[in-house]
């Protein structure tokens, strides 16, 4: 069964408590989870609170299962880490673990380090399960040491994690040692592409292959000029992931930008802003349309009808809509019990 779940908006509705009035609105339609970014800067700017104490909050809240999308493994040791989404686990209905390889915006300004990112996702990776075991551990690891560490609190379930992947070598880790994939903004050729990557990485592995999830953004309206005011959002994420364009097989003259934009060395500011504006024009409506679900009601279900046959079995949906609401209210009512039904 294909899962629809939705990402929470970051950044964040301020104050706080707007976040847990839009969680219970999710709640009255059946999503499979919530999921929140995992950031202290952010562009656009806005209101950035701690994801994890928001989402140990609305434990004793909700009975949605909660992830993030993602976690660093950078900004926290990975016992801190362990023990935090062991006790949330116990307050919740269940929870995920989203990481991805880290990003310029969180770290940079805050002086924290974060050379051979890959190589420090999988050791993190490793320290938070076996400190999820309950067993003494000893772990020499290049970036993580740990002798006799235990934790005093196990997980009352089993913890997935997914990678963030959107690059060969971090899809080649889903497959190795991840239980999801969730990259964010492929288009159905690319995802179906990159996809053979983990699966492939996973065969070598002797693992079954992971969630095939996927972040990406959706709208949902008749109206032309209200979708036109959305489209850049999948289009800034995209100047990050300039391959991915030419992969999904358009020949767009973009390699001006070549080495000198790179989303995840950017660090949110009017620089940033400025150059951001300038290179959106730059890509045409149909990558935008490509790489995101948009439409009205029936274009939405044919996209993700698209993206099902290229292999996604789970849908993280970010909610650009126009009238949010509408569309939340579209997916909970319409598109989810349709995809329901169908293969119930």
């Amino acid at each position: 069964m294909v899962k629809f779940s939705l990402l929470m908006p970051y950044p964040a509705p301020e104050p706080i408590e707007r976040i847990f009035r839009l969680v219970e609105r999710v709640e009255k339609y059946p999503f499979d989870s919530i999921w929140f970014p995992d950031h202290t800067l952010m562009y656009p700017k806005g209101f950035c609170p701690d994801v994890w104490t928001v989402i140990s909050a609305l434990s004793t809240k909700t009975k949605l299962r909660m992830g993030s999308a993602v976690t660093c493994p950078h900004r926290r040791h990975p016992s801190i880490f362990a023990q935090m989404i062991a006790t949330i686990d116990h307050l919740s209905a269940g929870i995920s673990v989203g990481i991805g390889a880290g990003e310029s915006m969180n770290l940079d300004p805050f002086g924290i380090e974060w050379r051979k990112p890959v190589k420090k996702m999988r050791e993190f990776i490793e320290v938070c399960r076996l400190l999820w075991g309950g067993e003494k551990v000893d772990y020499d690891g290049e970036f993580f040491k740990l002798r006799g560490a235990y934790l005093q609190i196990r997980p009352k379930r089993y913890i997935p994690i997914y990678i963030g992947a959107n690059g060969r070598k971090t899809r080649e880790l889903t497959g190795e040692i991840a239980d999801g994939w969730i990259p964010i903004c492929e288009s159905p050729k690319t995802y179906k592409k990159n996809a053979e990557e983990v699966i492939s990485s996973a065969r070598k592995a002797k693992r079954d292959k992971p969630e095939m999830a996927l972040q990406i953004y959706t709208a949902i309206s008749d109206r032309e000029e209200d979708l036109n005011f959305v489209r850049m959002y999948p289009v800034v994420m995209l100047l990050g992931s300039l391959k991915k364009i030419r992969e999904a097989g358009y020949d767009v003259d973009i390699d001006e930008i070549g080495d000198e934009f790179y989303f995840k060395e950017l660090i949110p500011g009017e620089s940033m802003e400025n150059k951001l504006y300038e290179l959106i024009p730059k890509i045409p409506v149909e990558v935008s349309n490509d790489f995101s679900i948009m439409g009205n009601r029936e274009e939405c279900i044919e996209k993700i009808e698209a993206f099902i046959k290229a292999g996604v079995e789970h849908f993280i949906l970010i909610n650009i809509g126009p009238d949010p609401k509408e569309t939340l209210r579209i997916y909970g009512e319409e598109i989810v019990p349709y995809f329901r039904e169908l293969r119930d």
